[in-house]
């Protein structure tokens, strides 16, 4: 990315600074205590947690355990200093770090969250690395110091420090975080899922970036998260706490009433020892905890949940002999293609895992197979007996009613998928567009919902819910469809053990009822539990797997093929040669070849189309625009727009960019004009001679003149500003405002950061439409399904706001302490150049339509 003019290069100190070491001003590590504490939100009539007691010393390593639901979340947030005051809920006891109210000890703690999206706050990696340290007030040079001891650790120093954070992949984002929070010296790290949606390699990445942190700055660390096993050689303690009781539709639990808190405190053999079989009932990953190898099935029969393991009959009885979902020499992407000449065949009674790493284009693949996204090129087809009436075989043609109880799709976002005002009527909702009466869908809802522990929530909000909560609900609401092609993009996504369990149970009651299940997943237990099929989707730069057309532990004719991407028998043999993973990625796995992530990302933008406006500051850029703009407001005659016009086309063509250039550049100014000049051109205010008058059109010489002087007074005010405003760099507007206008710091950071909310905004808008079609209401009118979608968007933004300000608060923002800069922004000679010229312009122009007797004349004469 090419900066603007003010853009600072780091300091050489920061460049060289060491790298073993973190810089003296490291802060100590914290102390933590809970005296008796709970939190109640607002809108929630039950406490989150209540009665939490423990106290952390300096420098331990802390793992946080509960069921899904049991707080855990909530007390991070806490702990961070971010949960809110008496309006957003009721506190009871106490939660100090370093014996100061969590909420006074803003810098203290350092939060990073499970969700990389969420917590990218600027666009530049060197920013989003400051951005904390500046809003503690650390002085620059120590900023740049900083932030490449903190990339340095996380391994990031090789990337560029003004590199867009777009471009960084799921592990990258969250490492990027994590060095955000590191640079602020917090002494206390707090990680709540940070490796939740990532793949194993990033998995990998991020926990030895926690590694490194901890043994270079010995900080205090509290770490949530579900799988276990990840952080176990890290940590040398474990905190358990257990659920609130719910007061349910009785009186209310009372205060003295000790439900919930901390149940279990102590090393990790000690409460794994004691407290393992309750852990694990109450949902916990406990290491060593055997997964189930059989299932109940809705007639209580006990079934293996491995597809290998199935009795014979049983396999004859569910398989379909010909597949269910066919992708024939498929291209799939969105624009561009991600993979081509894909051949894959599912089959009933099978599941499927699609596998790979973060940003490969799984989830892409899965909702082009759902008939959701059209195929580039190729085709998805289904099988003749799921075929509607009348309707060909591939199932993007066919309208969103006829694709459910045939193909559905759980979303990799479970708020995409939500569609109505509480849980019960969210899982209702498919099997009531399927024809079924009221009582039926509804008694179908009640059963998905307590066989995912979610009755108590069955009038509430679905937006209300915890994140593994939501997850739970979206699968619900699909499997209530019965669809034929069960498509699910990260079904097992933040939940406990229990609930995976049950989840597990689900997904092979849908397989041996004769389903096909094609997952997005990088959860390999439950692959491996459910003896699925794997499908390999990686870059084609990655020589570490080559795929062939048989799939181990499954039928002969599993009918997963990649046509010419088969291995040799010498790939197999030398397969057979490496170790156990190795030859799962390898001899038993297809794969299909997508283009690497590094190949997508986007060409980096100049400043600008012009040389000369480059070297302006973007302030002096913004301003120039406004001083350009104003004076032709007050004109409107074909004199002074044309002066005007004709002086910007020049100077624009000395500084660099030809008028062509500009035209290209500026069409939809073009078109606006044209409009505004027809407009008058017919409907403005008659004078002089009649051209042509028809009806309510009446082109006289008068609106013909003033239709002349609207589109050369359009093109003269929008042009200049529009070639001003491309390439310009908000965040070095940003700094610019705060810096040289004074503008407050709060106002303008943060609407920078909701800048970066656009993107995914219009992501999710993309998503809303897509899974509306899925779950059966895609086929309303097209005003009415936009409210709906709006609604949801607000939602939605709502929600990321939410985040997005939870992440920037986490960091100091928003704190009394005056805020420092990381970059200067610097007025030089050209923007006095760039000022006069700004002026100049409209002023000379508007002299010579007076001169000329030219301003503001109705009439040509």
């Amino acid at each position: 990315m090419t900066g603007a003019h003010t853009t600072i290069d780091t300091p050489p100190a920061a460049a060289h600074a060491p790298a073993n070491m973190m810089s003296a001003a490291a802060a100590p590590a914290a102390a933590v205590s809970a005296r008796d504490w709970g939190w109640r939100h607002t809108t929630r009539r039950d406490f989150a947690l209540r009665h939490v007691n423990f106290d952390i010393q300096p420098g331990e390593r802390v793992l946080l355990l509960g069921a899904s639901g049991a707080g855990k979340s909530t007390l991070m947030a806490a702990l961070a200093g971010v949960l809110g005051g008496a309006d957003d809920g009721e506190e009871e006891g106490s939660l100090t770090i370093d014996s100061v109210d969590a909420r006074q000890a803003r810098g203290r703690s350092g939060l990073v969250l499970q969700d990389p999206d969420s917590q990218i706050i600027l666009e530049r990696v060197g920013d989003d690395a400051a951005f904390g340290c500046e809003s503690l007030g650390v002085p620059r040079d120590e900023i740049w110091q900083r932030v490449h001891e903190s990339l340095d650790i996380v391994g990031l120093d090789d990337i560029a420090l003004d590199r867009s954070t777009q471009h960084l992949s799921g592990g990258q984002r969250q490492r990027l975080a994590l060095a955000g929070v590191l640079a602020m010296h917090p002494g206390l790290l707090l990680l709540d899922e940070p490796t939740a949606n990532l793949d194993p390699a990033g998995v990998r990445e991020v926990h030895d970036a926690v590694r490194q942190v901890l043994e270079r700055t010995h900080e205090t660390m509290i770490v949530v998260e579900h799988h276990i096993d990840v952080w176990l050689d890290l940590i040398d303690r474990v905190i358990v706490l257990g659920k609130p009781e719910s007061s349910g539709d009785s009186d209310g639990v009372s205060a003295d009433d000790h439900t919930g808190g901390v149940i279990a405190d102590g090393t990790p053999d000690e409460v794994f020892a004691a407290m393992g079989d309750v852990l694990a009932a109450g949902g916990a990953w406990v290491p060593g905890r055997r997964i189930p190898t059989t299932y109940r099935d809705a007639d209580g029969v006990l079934q293996p949940l491995a597809a290998r393991d199935r009795d014979p009959q049983v396999q004859a009885r569910v398989c379909s002999p010909e597949p269910l979902l066919i992708a024939d020499d498929l291209s799939f992407g969105r624009g561009k293609p991600l993979g081509e000449h894909v051949n894959l065949s599912f089959y009933g009674g099978e599941v499927y895992a699609l596998m790979g790493p973060n940003g490969a284009g799984k989830s892409t693949l899965a909702l082009t197979l759902a008939g959701l996204l059209p195929p580039l090129a190729g085709h998805v087809r289904v099988s003749a007996d799921m075929v509607p009436d009348g309707r060909g075989d591939d199932p993007h043609a066919w309208t969103s009613r006829e694709l459910l109880g045939r193909v559905g799709m759980v979303f990799q976002e479970p708020e995409h998928q939500f569609a109505t005002g509480s849980v019960r009527a969210e899982v209702a909702l498919g099997p009531k567009s399927m024809g079924k009466s009221d009582e039926e869908a509804n008694r179908i809802a009640d059963d998905m919902l307590a066989r995912l522990g979610l009755t108590r929530f069955a009038p509430a909000n679905p937006y209300t819910l915890s994140g593994g909560e939501k997850r739970r609900l979206s699968v619900a609401s699909m499997l209530a469809a019965a669809p034929r092609v069960l498509i699910m993009d990260e079904p097992t996504f933040g939940q406990d053990f229990a609930t995976w369990t049950e989840m597990l149970r689900l997904i092979a009651i849908a397989r041996d009822e004769g389903s096909a299940v094609i997952m997005v997943t990088h959860d390999e237990p439950l692959v491996e539990a459910l003896g699925a099929c794997r499908v390999m989707v990686t870059p084609e730069n990655d020589s570490d797997v080559n795929g062939i057309s048989n799939v181990s532990g499954a039928r002969d004719d599993i009918g997963v093929r990649l046509g010419a991407d088969s291995a040799s028998t010498a790939d197999v043999a030398n397969a057979e040669a490496a170790d156990d993973a190795t030859v799962r990625a390898t001899a038993a796995t297809p794969v299909v070849r997508v283009t690497p992530p590094s190949d997508r990302t986007e060409t980096a933008r100049p400043a600008s189309p012009s040389w000369f406006i480059a070297k302006l500051n973007p302030v002096t850029r913004f301003a120039m625009g406004l001083l350009m703009c104003i004076p032709m407001f007050f004109s409107l005659d074909v004199v002074s727009a044309s002066v005007a016009l004709g002086i910007e086309f020049i100077l624009l063509w000395i500084g660099g960019v030809n008028p062509l250039t500009v035209a290209r550049k500026t069409w939809p100014v073009w078109i606006g004009a044209a409009g505004a000049f027809i407009s008058i051109a017919l409907y403005g205010q008659a004078s002089g001679a009649t051209y042509l008058h028809f009806g309510a059109i009446n082109i006289t010489q008068g609106s013909f003149y003033l239709a002349c002087a609207m589109f050369l007074r359009v093109l003269a005010i929008a042009l200049p500003s529009v070639i001003l405003a491309l390439g310009l760099d908000p965040t070095d507007l940003a700094d610019g405002l705060v810096q040289l206008v004074h503008l407050p710091s709060r106002f303008v950071y943060g609407g920078l950061a909701g800048m970066r909310m656009f993107t995914l905004l219009q992501d999710d808008w993309r998503a809303l439409g897509l899974s509306r079609r899925s779950r059966g209401l895609g086929d309303e009118g097209a005003v009415r399904r936009a409210i709906a979608q709006a609604f949801s968007l607000l939602v939605l933004s709502i929600r990321r706001a939410t985040k997005l300000a939870t992440a920037m608060e986490a960091r100091g923002f928003g704190g009394d302490q005056p805020r420092s800069a990381a970059r200067v922004s610097k007025l030089h000679p050209v923007d006095g150049l760039g000022y006069v010229i700004a002026v100049v312009v409209p002023v000379f122009a508007l002299i010579v339509a007076i001169t000329t007797g030219f301003w503001n004349q109705p009439l040509l004469s």
